[in-house]
């Protein structure tokens, strides 16, 4: 688990980082013209900002500001494009193994069973379904809040390491609240199965709605995505569940398995 965290946690914040770096590294949103003839000027290569013509790619990272006359600049060198495009490749390494390992913690089995031995469940299902809607709205809203964000410091990689960082710490928090409030016996492998499945779905919702719905105007979407965590909250409480719990060496099947014949 530490070497998972790990991977998770250098290759989330290097992609930022990364998003970043080569946001900052094309001509400025506000005004690409203007600001690839002043910085082309400033590097020995004159020309209006008039109909300049401005080509970019995110992998490998390059911005060519062509000004129609047979002048073109490099406004990434090829240099930083080489360095920019190798560290990607690390990066995604990284977060792509984290990510494997993540997805085969939810194989595991067994574990330290917690019972329901007097406890409330009653009170229990409730407090979960309550701790669900308010962490489902504020996780909705830090989300929709970082894409809007995203998409003007960022750019799309930006948009990606969001959704997957968010994926990432919003399974952690829903696990941590399912092994608090969540449905009994379980196993801690319960708590993270059932925690990542409400992790995906309340991404998934809010992600989709936000994109048909750009630009937002409010806040609006956090509510489908609280309603999503509650929902899925009050699904895991009631259907029946197939948990990691060991099964015991006296029960009918283990019985039933030692008599068959051999």
């Amino acid at each position: 688990m530490r070497v998972r965290n790990w991977l998770l946690g250098v290759g989330l914040l290097g992609a930022t980082v990364w998003s970043f770096v080569v946001s900052a590294s094309m001509p400025s949103w506000f005004d690409p013209s203007e600001d690839c003839a002043l910085t082309a000027s400033s590097d020995g290569v004159y020309g209006s900002s008039a109909g300049i013509d401005i080509r970019t790619s995110w992998f490998p990272p390059r911005a060519v500001c062509d000004f129609g006359s047979g002048e073109k600049y490099e406004f990434i060198s090829q240099a930083e494009s080489v360095t920019l495009t190798v560290l990607a490749v690390v990066l995604a390494l990284a977060l792509v193994a984290g990510l494997v390992l993540a997805v085969r913690g939810l194989t595991a089995t067994g574990g330290v069973i917690r019972a329901a031995d007097a406890i409330n469940l009653r009170r229990r299902l409730l407090t979960h379904l309550a701790v669900a809607a308010f962490l489902g709205y504020v996780a909705s809203s830090g989300l929709v809040i970082g894409q809007v964000i995203g998409i003007m410091l960022t750019g799309p990689p930006g948009l990606v390491t969001l959704v997957v960082g968010a994926l990432v710490v919003l399974t952690a928090v829903t696990t941590a609240a399912d092994r608090a409030y969540g449905p009994l016996p379980s196993t801690a492998t319960d708590s993270y199965r059932r925690g990542t499945t409400a992790a995906v779905l309340v991404v998934l919702v809010v992600t989709t709605i936000a994109v048909v719905n750009f630009p937002l105007r409010d806040l609006d979407v956090a509510i489908p995505g609280a309603a999503t965590y509650a929902a899925v909250v009050a699904v895991q409480w009631f259907r029946p569940r197939r948990s990691s719990l060991p099964v015991p060496a006296d029960s009918p099947a283990t019985a039933d398995r030692s008599a068959e014949p051999r």
